[in-house]
């Protein structure tokens, strides 16, 4: 399970930080609910990229252990979207260069495959716009 979480610091602050960054404590699972006293444990560090423009950065996420119901808890930055490398920044301004009609220097076939995976986690980035205090919602036609 992701949980998103603003460390109010930026991509490069956190990667500098590495493991010391200031995880949240969490007071309930947010798979069963429980109270996390005793139930929730660090469970580990897993790495992954941040990309902002040219720089593909280095960022460990915190994962923690619910042992009342043993889901996995991911704490990701509120910068990332979840399953996808860019940073909410990089994918707002491909966004804006999309719909300004800029071609970008890829491939056709590679603007194809991310525009797939694009819709196919649309959910996410959903997520990631209500957590940031937009509420409008999507459209139904999410093309």
């Amino acid at each position: 399970m992701i949980h998103l979480h603003d460390f109010k610091i930026d991509i490069f602050q956190n990667a500098a930080n590495r493991k010391e960054n200031e995880f949240p404590r969490l007071d309930r699972c947010p798979g069963c609910h429980c109270f996390a006293s005793g139930n929730i444990h660090r469970h580990g560090y897993y790495w992954r990229y941040g990309i902002k423009e040219d720089e593909h950065i280095p960022l460990a996420i915190c994962r923690y252990l619910c042992l009342a119901c043993g889901i996995t808890i991911s704490i990701l930055p509120s910068f990332l979207v979840p399953y996808f490398q860019y940073t909410l920044y990089m994918i707002f301004k491909g966004i804006k260069r999309y719909l300004n009609g800029e071609l970008f220097k890829s491939t056709r076939q590679l603007v194809g495959q991310h525009i797939k995976r694009f819709y196919k986690k649309i959910h996410w980035i959903h997520s990631c716009f209500v957590h940031e205090g937009y509420s409008n919602g999507l459209s139904k036609n999410i093309k």
